[in-house]
């Protein structure tokens, strides 16, 4: 009897349990439970899937920027130790190397400085300096065609040839590092643009330093006259100190003369009166019946015709009067007076 009222209290207390367990389940369901469930939609899939591709694009764009940085970072790090190529030149802990390009090999190693042109199909020859002297490679075969022990300046090549200074002489060498050209040119502290061929001409000096141009073989075909020559395709501007500039061919015959740079207005003082307040003032009015006329960085006074007056021979000139002028000597500092025939006033009067 006993263990019958056991296992009565037992159910008991386990059906109590679930009823317990049943309420709360009711009290959890949600009021639609006996509706069919509802589908997602499916245009939520495609904002979610949107979003992982824009991260995805952006991460990717992030690192593209990333190796490109580096690869700029590698490209001048090489004074930390890397070894990164710029066409022929590479550099490895802050010293400069010729290489081919191509195959990454040392033409030259340890140089100073080098130039070479951006276009390796047009000019395969590399100039550079070493140890204070001057050399010639190529960086297609390998070669050293000029060693840098003889020449302590040097050109880059143009229409087959480079000059090269030796003594105080100018000289040319060819592609194959020959001298072309013997040393009979005086060097005068030329910059690199210089000693360069443009359509088979070149412009050099004689050993009194007046300027002519030769042709690829080392011939004249202008004379070493001149102070300064601008080359053209067909002719030459030619100029010296205190004369007009001439254009001429290169068979030595003039075909313009009397070139000049430019004209400048000439203006001188004036008294007035204010029109509104009378009061005297200074200022300034142009003169139509004279100017300045400008060659080689020389001035000379031309009138209003195109009549010269005075060659150009000095470094400025301003106007006084109508017909007085002051004129600035070619030693920066003296003036005379000048009228307007071009005559020096010497005579002071008091």
């Amino acid at each position: 009897m006993e263990e019958e009222m056991k296992n009565t209290g037992a159910f008991n207390e386990n059906a109590e349990e679930m009823q317990q367990q049943a309420t709360i389940n009711e009290n959890s369901a949600p009021d639609n439970a006996g509706e069919q469930p509802k589908r997602r939609r499916p245009f939520r899939w495609l904002i979610v899937l949107l979003a992982i591709a824009i991260v995805g694009a952006a991460a990717g764009v992030t690192a593209m920027r990333i190796v490109k940085s580096k690869k700029h970072q590698d490209k001048y790090a090489y004074e930390y130790g890397y070894e990164p190529s710029d066409g022929p030149v590479s550099y490895n802990k802050g010293k400069s190397n010729i290489i081919n390009p191509v195959t990454k090999e040392v033409i030259v190693s340890d140089i100073d400085w080098c130039h070479y042109s951006n276009s390796r199909e047009e000019d395969p020859i590399v100039l550079f300096a070493k140890n204070g002297k001057r050399g010639f490679c190529n960086i297609v075969t390998n070669e050293v065609i000029v060693e840098p022990t003889t020449y302590t300046k040097a050109w880059v090549f143009s229409e087959g040839l480079a000059a090269v200074e030796k003594n105080g002489y100018i000289g040319f060498v060819n592609t194959n590092g020959k001298v072309a050209i013997g040393f009979k040119f005086s060097y005068r502290g030329n910059p690199l643009c210089d000693f360069v061929f443009h359509n088979g001409h070149c412009v050099v000096a004689d050993s009194s330093n007046k300027i002519g141009v030769i042709d690829q073989r080392g011939r004249w075909v202008i004379k070493p006259l001149y102070d300064n020559i601008e080359l053209a395709k067909d002719y030459a501007i030619v100029y010296k100190d205190g004369d007009f500039k001439k254009q001429i061919d290169f068979e030595g015959n003039v075909l313009q003369d009397g070139i000049i740079d430019y004209i400048n207005n000439l203006y001188y003082e004036v008294n007035y009166a204010d029109l509104q307040t009378g009061e005297q003032k200074v200022g300034q009015t142009k003169n139509n019946d004279y100017y300045e006329y400008r060659v080689g960085g020389y001035s000379g006074l031309i009138d209003g015709e195109g009549g010269i007056i005075t060659p150009p021979i000095y470094t400025d000139i301003v106007g006084i009067t109508p017909t007085l002028f002051k004129a600035q000597l070619q030693d920066w500092t003296s003036m005379v007076l000048i009228d307007q025939k071009g005559k020096v006033l010497s005579k002071v009067t008091r």
